[in-house]
């Protein structure tokens, strides 16, 4: 604590002793001369707090805690005389602190200038083109391919099995009758044959409507089926146009073929069993040597060899 302080301490102490002692009657001018001497302390210890005050700003630049000063006393003297009552009035000191203008000039520096350039580029207008291809009709037949039995195949059962191939998805038919297909374009029908010659075709529809046809000849031989013969009379001949005989045997009302490149002819076995037919060769080439063909209706057939010397060669 510092002499200041104390003397401070001392003279509110004082003040306090004289407050306590007031109750008791004193004379007039003891209180008067109390009252002088109040203000006198009270005026030298608000001195004392602002040279203090001063003295501490200027060592430590901070402010200081003010020393406690009773802001108002009061006395009161009852006696027998008129009683007197000193109101001290509060003391209000301001203490202008020491101004320091070491603050750097204020600079007000204009931010700098952010020119922003904005570009807009307008996308083009979004077309939405919708293309209708129309697919051409499918007018294309389907494949169709008997792969079973083979032509001119000769049978002695009467119910046998076509099979083949056609485009997936088609239907397959003979004479109205549906055959089974399966995925892969693979089909199968059960055919009843005649007696004798037998063509079968089978017609294949796609989903278009479109249709294609495959057939095949084959044959069915009953057991009780007369054999067949069959021969020729000449081989060859000097006549124009050139021709030769072929006879034979056969199943009574079945019909015979002969077929070659150069002339035909058909004939039905009788009723005997038997059947014979003259056949002219009018293209055949002189001394040239070919093959003609005797066939019946269930397949069975034979083959002749002829040459025509028709003129001479001339």
């Amino acid at each position: 604590m510092n002499p200041l302080d104390s003397r401070a301490r001392a003279a509110s102490a004082a003040i306090q002793e004289s407050l306590a002692t007031a109750a008791a009657p004193v004379p007039f001018a003891t209180v008067v001369r109390r009252a002088m001497i109040a203000k006198v302390m009270n005026v030298a210890l608000v001195g004392i707090g602002i040279v203090a005050f001063i003295g501490a700003g200027a060592a430590f630049r901070t402010p200081q805690p003010k020393v406690p000063v009773a802001d108002t006393i009061t006395t009161t003297t009852t006696t027998d005389a008129p009683v007197l009552t000193t109101t001290a009035a509060p003391s209000t000191t301001v203490v202008a602190l020491p101004t320091t203008t070491d603050a750097p000039p204020a600079t007000t520096e204009a931010p700098p200038t952010t020119t922003s350039t904005t570009t807009t580029t307008e996308a083009p207008p979004t077309t939405t083109t919708t293309t209708t291809t129309t697919k051409p009709p499918d007018t294309e037949p389907p494949e169709i391919v008997i792969t079973s039995p083979e032509n001119r195949q000769r049978f002695e059962k009467r119910e046998i099995i076509v099979k083949g191939i056609s485009e997936p998805g088609a239907t397959v038919t003979y004479r109205e009758r549906v055959a089974n297909i399966g995925d892969d374009g693979k089909w199968q029908i059960r055919v009843l044959l005649e007696s004798g010659r037998n063509r079968i075709t089978v017609t294949a529809t796609d989903r278009a409507g479109n249709t294609a046809h495959d057939s095949v000849v084959v044959f069915y031989v009953p057991p009780d089926v007369a054999a067949f013969s069959a021969h020729a009379k000449f081989g060859s001949c000097e006549f124009d146009p050139p021709y030769d005989i072929y006879y034979g045997d056969g199943e009574p009302g079945s019909r015979v073929f002969i077929t070659s490149q150069f002339g035909s002819g058909q004939t039905t076995v009788n009723g005997e069993g038997t059947w014979e037919i003259q056949v002219f060769f009018p293209e055949a080439p002189f001394g040239e040597t070919f093959l003609v063909g005797v066939s019946d209706e269930f397949g069975r057939s034979k083959a002749f060899e002829f040459v025509s010397y028709a003129g001479g060669g001339a």
